[in-house]
């Protein structure tokens, strides 16, 4: 009698074993269906040269990496300061305020055009990205890619920008990537400590491609005057992506010298995650300073009345790894320092 009963229960553990182990293997298989290489190919036309990008050497040393938008500043000082009443839970992904120290690295002056990217596609034979959404409100951006070649290259992925670096290092021989997101920004301070934005401060509309519609679209690179580190754009224009995975707690407990960010299976896995997107669709990158749509701060939005990321320099925004592009998303490449 107790082997008649004994069966049953061992058969429902069998198939819970069973199916904990099938679970188990169907999640092994998403996660690795989730592994993107980064890669480009085999050249289809080796004789097309890359146009080589203008570099600017950022000296090693620390900076004060971060921005803290629930600062007790006073009521009168916020406006000035452009901070918000109610820091959003996106806008505080970039505390705490922390140091960091960076070995010496170079960043490109200005932000990947249509020219360079476009030499890349044709070495390789990579398909020319699509017109942007703007193209399709404004006729005069048609044919984006070859008719603008001095604008920022828009509408491509996270994975195409980062195979476009690895291109132009094969050819060259020298160590270009995508900057870290500590290279990215304490490029975009340029040495000027606990500022708001590349110049300071103050509000200057006049030094920056910002706060317009989504039809406006981005001007030619170096329209605007150069930050204190002899960089352009580093605040609108179009947003840029960065080498690190995207985490919102990765501040809590980054290393204080060359942080690299979380790791990507780390990042994919871990409990925190940006907000309003699903797990399963896949893992993201970190974006940084603002596109020609964004705003001043995060509580402020734009002529399109969206709540877009903001030009400071501390805000953090995120992108999937693919196969998301956008008509205001771009990059800029950095050589050497420590970024894997």
């Amino acid at each position: 009698m107790q082997d008649l009963i004994r069966a049953p229960t061992v058969r429902k553990i069998s198939v819970f074993l069973l199916a904990l182990v099938a679970l188990f293997l169907l999640g092994a298989v998403v996660l690795w269906s989730k592994q993107v290489p980064v890669e480009y190919g085999t050249e289809v036309r080796p004789e097309v040269e890359p146009v080589e990008p203008t570099m600017v050497t950022i000296p090693e040393g620390s900076f004060m990496m971060g921005d803290d938008p629930s600062l007790d500043i006073p009521d009168d000082q916020r406006e000035v300061r452009g901070l918000g009443r109610a820091p959003s839970r996106i806008a505080l992904t970039s505390v705490p305020v922390h140091e960091v120290y960076l070995s010496a690295y170079s960043i490109g002056k200005y932000e990947v055009t249509n020219e360079e990217y476009k030499r890349f596609c044709d070495a390789t034979g990579r398909p020319y990205p699509r017109d942007p959404d703007f193209a399709e409100a404004e006729p005069r951006w048609q044919d984006y890619l070859e008719r603008y070649p001095r604008h920022p290259v828009v509408m491509i992925t996270w994975d195409d920008m980062a195979a476009y670096c690895m291109w132009l290092s094969d050819r060259t021989g020298k160590d270009y990537h995508l900057p870290t997101e500590a290279q990215w920004e304490k490029a975009a301070r340029g040495g000027l400590e606990g500022k708001l934005y590349p110049w300071g401060d103050e509000r200057e509309d006049s030094v920056v491609r910002m706060d317009l519609t989504w039809t406006a679209g981005p001007v030619e690179v170096g329209s605007f005057p150069p930050s204190e580190y002899g960089l352009h754009d580093m605040a609108g224009n179009v947003i840029e992506a960065v080498n690190d995975w995207y985490d919102e707690g990765y501040y809590e407990s980054s290393p204080q010298r060359d942080p690299l960010g979380p790791s990507g299976w780390a990042n994919y896995l871990s409990l925190m995650s940006p907000i309003e997107r699903g797990r399963m669709k896949g893992r993201c990158k970190v974006l940084r300073g603002g596109s020609f749509r964004a705003p001043w701060n995060w509580d402020e939005q734009g002529p399109d009345g969206l709540f877009e990321m903001p030009v400071r320099c501390g805000a953090r925004g995120y992108v999937y790894q693919r196969p998301y592009t956008h008509f205001d998303m771009g990059f800029r490449v950095a050589l050497g320092g420590v970024w894997r």
